[in-house]
């Protein structure tokens, strides 16, 4: 998931927002929250016969997640499976929602210990990307966005859109602020309301 802390997470902390090491237990604990009673419901209610797998840690599934960004294997209706990786973000302590997906291009750009982003490796079949909608609500605001095409799409012009880096983590992970509204046009998508009680209409 964007990642606030090393190692791998399926749910992000809000992009932009100081975070530390010590931080570790409770931000661990929002994600757990958020996967059970916002992702599962979402799954549950998408795959077909409600059949899916969180990617937990374990030898393979680590390897799902670092090699490949992958968080979640649905059964889709159309047959076969589906891979998503999933990046869910804090509402901002500023009151302001974020206009931005961070699409990360270095997990580490620490020189003689740099590493790729997942915007590079991920194999993922589609990117879930959802900004919580007010402090403390399980409520979301999420775009299934399909994942590789908009890598495509992102490498040819990535030099277009700012720089951030995640100075505060402990890698400093660096990537690309791309504005919702340009991913959502070039691939004609509209916004999830995903909320514990699974998913909504569209916003």
């Amino acid at each position: 998931a964007v990642r606030a802390w090393a190692g791998p997470s399926r749910v992000a902390s809000v992009v932009g927002q100081p975070g530390r090491m010590s931080d570790f237990a409770r931000d661990n604990a929002w994600q757990l929250s958020v996967r059970d009673a916002v992702l599962a419901p979402f799954y549950r209610d998408n795959c077909e016969g409600g059949r899916y797998v969180f990617i937990d840690k374990s030898r393979c599934s680590c390897i799902l997640q670092k090699r490949l960004a992958v968080d979640t294997v649905c059964q889709s209706k159309r047959g076969g499976s589906v891979c998503i990786e999933e990046k869910m973000t804090r509402f901002p302590r500023n009151g302001k929602p974020l206009p931005n997906f961070f699409l990360e291009v270095e997990s580490c750009p620490v020189k003689d210990y740099e590493t790729p982003g997942w915007m590079v490796y991920g194999q993922s079949d589609f990117l879930l990307y959802g900004f919580q909608t007010a402090s403390e609500a399980m409520d979301f605001s999420a775009w299934l966005i399909p994942f590789q095409s908009l890598k495509k799409w992102f490498w040819p012009r990535a030099e277009t859109f700012r720089r951030f880096e995640l100075a505060y983590t402990s890698n400093h992970t660096a990537g690309r602020l791309v504005p919702i509204c340009e991913v959502a046009r070039v691939f004609s998508l509209r916004p999830l309301r995903m909320r514990a009680d699974g998913m909504k209409a569209a916003a």
